[in-house]
């Protein structure tokens, strides 16, 4: 944040000084370089982060987007939760929805360097969710296109429980400060998915 505050502070810096200088002296030599110095300088003095800590934000700046896409995966989800007939069904996936945002907000808070990895991992995760759900609707909307619906939608609610399983063990995980175990399993759980038939 600081540096782009910096390069635009630096961008006015330098059109004022080479507007003053070329009005005072007339010169275009002297005028473009003086707003040169200017500019670098004054970016520097605002600028003046150690490579450390601007390697901190870009790594924050990255963690909240990834962040981001998997609060939009979950968005997603809850789009798709108005047409699962099942109340089961709704209820953990509904359950999983709740979950997965606190999750990633309790782990940022707690250990903020793990973030970006834990929201890319989870974000995959519920990406597969999504996936499963959409074959859930699916089936449910067109049953005789399946040999076995009823098991493959019953395979359906078990990959959502085991996910809602999933992110409330996670959610104690990190409450109790262990972020390490918390780790290995998100690093360890297999992605939600339907049984193959």
């Amino acid at each position: 944040m600081r540096g782009k505050l910096a390069a635009g502070a630096a961008l006015v810096a330098a059109v004022g000084i080479f507007v003053g200088m070329f009005v005072a002296t007339r010169s275009l030599l002297w005028s473009p370089l003086l707003a040169a110095a200017g500019a670098v300088g004054l970016y520097l003095m605002i600028d003046s982060r150690r490579p450390s800590e601007v390697s901190d934000d870009e790594y924050a700046a990255d963690a909240e987007k990834k962040m981001e896409e998997a609060l939009r995966t979950i968005r997603e989800i809850r789009r798709g939760l108005k047409d699962v007939a099942s109340p089961t069904a709704k209820h953990l996936l509904q359950q999983a929805c709740d979950q997965a945002p606190e999750l990633l907000s309790r782990v940022k808070a707690r250990s903020p360097n793990s973030l970006y990895s834990s929201a890319s991992q989870l974000g995959a995760h519920l990406t597969s969710l999504s996936g499963v759900l959409t074959q859930y609707l699916d089936i449910q909307r067109n049953p005789s296109f399946y040999t076995d619906p009823a098991a493959l939608m019953s395979g359906g609610e078990a990959a959502f429980d085991r996910f809602a399983q999933f992110t409330l063990d996670s959610l104690r995980l990190v409450n109790s400060g262990d972020i390490a175990q918390y780790q290995a399993n998100l690093e360890t759980v297999a992605p939600p998915k339907l049984p193959t038939l």
